[in-house]
């Protein structure tokens, strides 16, 4: 038997000095741990800006070591990449969601002016669900990564793209005017999506979806 030992079981266990190692992340799961350290640098990046994402910030956040993350990241860089195609491709998802939505109710006789108004409350509602992602996406950045604005940009010209496609097959549905220029529709129904998902994220109990579409609703019902 030993005398003058003390050994404690668990995570933290204590030396023959009595210093105390250091409490260890439990193991899991490589993705599972992938997933945590980006939604970790995501926050990172909505509160204080790319910049403020190192390493040692995202292993704070995510309350681990910082061997954790580098077992995960090699490096800074491949991380925020990583956050930029993850959160590129969600955002994406979320906008392919809403297209037959659009299709279909242009079908059954809708008024296009009310599919716009339902688009804008699909949209509105996938904002809310992902406020962080859409910060990234909608909100200035003034420290924001070369390959994350361009990204944002890509998105954005897929976006306009979509909408130009859209408001081509309404205009030859309904034998709209000839001077009704579907690339200026898309422009303006694009920006005022982003204009009402700025104010939803940075004042929400003020700038409710429902008050963006009611009024969207009641513009329509003037020029009909």
């Amino acid at each position: 038997m030993l005398r003058g030992r003390s050994f404690v079981k668990g995570p933290s266990v204590a030396t023959e000095t009595g210093r105390r190692r250091r409490e260890y992340a439990p193991r899991v799961p490589i993705e599972q741990r992938r997933t945590e350290l980006l939604d970790a640098a995501l926050r990172i990046v909505v509160r204080d800006g790319h910049a403020a994402v190192t390493m040692e910030a995202v292993a704070m956040a995510a309350g681990v070591t910082k061997p954790v993350v580098y077992g995960v990241f090699p490096n800074r860089e491949t991380l925020l990449g990583e956050l930029l195609k993850r959160e590129q491709a969600a955002a994406l998802e979320q906008l392919v969601e809403l297209l037959p939505r659009l299709r279909t109710g242009l079908k059954e006789g809708a008024h296009p002016a009310d599919v716009l108004a339902d688009a804008l409350d699909g949209f509105l509602a996938a904002v809310r669900i992902a406020p962080e992602r859409w910060s990234c996406i909608v909100l200035p950045m003034a420290d924001m990564p070369a390959q994350f604005t361009v990204a944002r940009e890509e998105t954005r010209g897929l976006v306009l793209a979509s909408a130009e496609e859209l408001g081509r097959w309404i205009t030859r549905r309904f034998d709209a005017p000839d001077d009704l220029d579907p690339e200026l529709i898309a422009h303006t129904v694009v920006t005022l999506a982003e204009m009402a998902a700025r104010l939803v994220l940075t004042d929400p109990e003020k700038y409710e979806p429902a008050r963006f579409v009611k009024g969207l609703r009641a513009a329509v019902g003037l020029v009909r």
